[in-house]
C-alpha cells in the first residue's frame, strides 16, 4: 500500500530540519492548482500548509525551505501506480 505520509529533511548549510507531511486532499490540490497559476510561491506556501502534519517551524517560516519541500512532496505519489485491465 502506497505511504500516506512521509518524512521530508532539508539541509540548510549546516543545519537539517525536517518535517512529517501526508498526501493532499481534492481541495487542497483544487486550491494549489489555481493559485499556482498567477504565484508559484503562495501555491506552494498553500500546499505545504494543507498537507502539514509535524515537524520544524523553520521550514514553514523560511520561504527556500518551503519550497525544498513541496519539490519533494512528489515523493508521496512515487509507490501509486496504474494501468488498464481488459
Amino acid at each position: 500500500m502506497a505511504k500516506k505520509e512521509v518524512i521530508i529533511e532539508v539541509r540548510d548549510g549546516d543545519e537539517t530540519y525536517s518535517c512529517k507531511v501526508k498526501r493532499p486532499s481534492v481541495e487542497v490540490m483544487s486550491r494549489v492548482n489555481k493559485l499556482s497559476k498567477t504565484d508559484e510561491i503562495v501555491a506552494a506556501g498553500e500546499m505545504l500548509k494543507g498537507c502539514w502534519v509535524e515537524g520544524d517551524e523553520e521550514i514553514r517560516q523560511d520561504v527556500y525551505l518551503t519550497l525544498a519541500i513541496v519539490a519533494q512532496m512528489g515523493g508521496i505519489r512515487d509507490e501509486i501506480t496504474a494501468e488498464i485491465k481488459n
